[in-house]
């Protein structure tokens, strides 16, 4: 089978990343790579085409797919730009920043009817695909809630480097917090309702530094979740499945499935029952680890690209899929300033039927 030709737009961070794994990867063909900075992104790929737009890029390397790694606000009109060429698309995450722009571009994608994934890339893990499927199964019965934590001090080079960090958008519900929406709503199931609280108590910055997140599901489990940039903790998903240098390795468990006949840590997959299935608090508990291996969810990611280009498998998020991850953690921000339970299921409809929800605020926009 002929390789897929593909080009990456944009070449900040997670774009070399992706450039990277192209260059590594058998079954890919780079195109080109197409960002404003070219003299020094062709200094830095001297056997690459680089193009300073990526309408130069898509029209003269003409590849048959694109991996979209531009600023958040551009998401949306580049992915409409490559579903009127037919274009196939990895979008990294988030989708796109708005919920207007997210509508917009899904109603291209399906009148072009193009393949496309969004670049939320912890669903590639190994230790997150048996998670599921173990809850699947019913491992743990049925789940009735999960508790989790995400709690890390980003030092202050962090706001100084990006001093929009300090303003709303730019905390750990816009930046880190949707991570692990997506990851819930893969695992858990979709989420039907949010109520938060935040605080800037810590940092006094115009942005939230903590927040405590109530989500409903839609298979009646319930879960919590804090989450803070402002606190020094061993539980974050990247220190417990080591996938960055710059969280070191700490492989805690940061999250609490719990179910009516067991429970399980993640990413740890610490299973805990009683013997025969019981379900007795005069039981006592016991635990046993489960085995998952670790893969580079990046290289992982590219594969499932790779079969959705060739038609081989359906995609694991769709833009339609990512959007419903921008609904509801959009909705947590909501919540915490209006103090009111926010339900995402008119929401969930509108954008389904290429419309803006009205009761969502029109401001509200993600920055990563």
């Amino acid at each position: 089978m002929p390789n897929v030709s593909i080009g990456v737009i944009g070449a900040g961070l997670i774009g070399r990343k992706h450039v990277k794994k192209i260059i590594e990867h058998p079954d890919f063909d780079l195109a080109g790579i197409a960002d404003i900075e070219r003299d020094a992104v062709s200094a830095q790929y001297p056997d690459i085409p680089v193009f300073k737009d990526y309408k130069s890029l898509l029209g003269e390397a003409r590849p048959q797919a694109v991996i979209i790694a531009s600023p958040n606000q551009s998401h949306a009109a580049i992915g409409i730009e490559c579903a009127r060429r037919g274009i196939d698309m990895l979008i990294e995450k988030p989708v796109t920043d708005t919920l207007e722009s997210a509508a917009a571009l899904l109603l291209e994608v399906r009148a072009s009817n193009v393949r496309t994934l969004v670049g939320h890339h912890r669903r590639h893990h190994d230790q997150v695909r048996t998670l599921r499927r173990l809850l699947g199964e019913g491992l743990i019965g049925n789940l009735v809630g999960v508790s989790a934590i995400w709690a890390t001090y980003k030092p202050a080079d962090y706001f100084r480097v990006a001093p929009w960090r300090t303003q709303p958008g730019g905390g750990p519900i816009l930046i880190n917090l949707i991570h692990e929406i997506d990851f819930l709503r893969y695992t858990a199931g979709e989420i039907l309702g949010v109520s938060a609280i935040s605080s800037s108590r810590q940092r006094q910055f115009s942005v939230e530094d903590t927040v405590g997140a109530l989500l409903e599901f839609d298979a009646g489990c319930i879960g919590s979740f804090f989450a803070s940039d402002s606190a020094v903790s061993p539980w974050t998903t990247e220190q417990g499945v080591g996938e960055s240098v710059e969280f070191p390795f700490s492989g805690e468990s940061s999250y609490r499935f719990v179910g009516s006949r067991g429970s399980l840590e993640f990413p740890n997959l610490v299973h805990w029952s009683q013997a025969h299935g019981g379900q007795n608090w005069n039981e006592p508990i016991r635990s046993r680890r489960l085995l998952a291996s670790f893969i580079d969810p990046y290289r992982a990611q590219l594969d499932h690209f790779r079969d959705v280009v060739r038609g081989t498998a359906e995609s694991l998020l769709t833009v339609e899929d990512g959007a419903r991850t921008l609904i509801a953690t959009l909705a947590v921000t909501e919540a915490a300033i209006s103090g009111n339970r926010i339900d995402l299921r008119d929401r969930y409809e509108a954008l389904a039927a290429g419309e803006f929800p009205p009761s969502q605020p029109s401001s509200s926009r993600v920055s990563i």
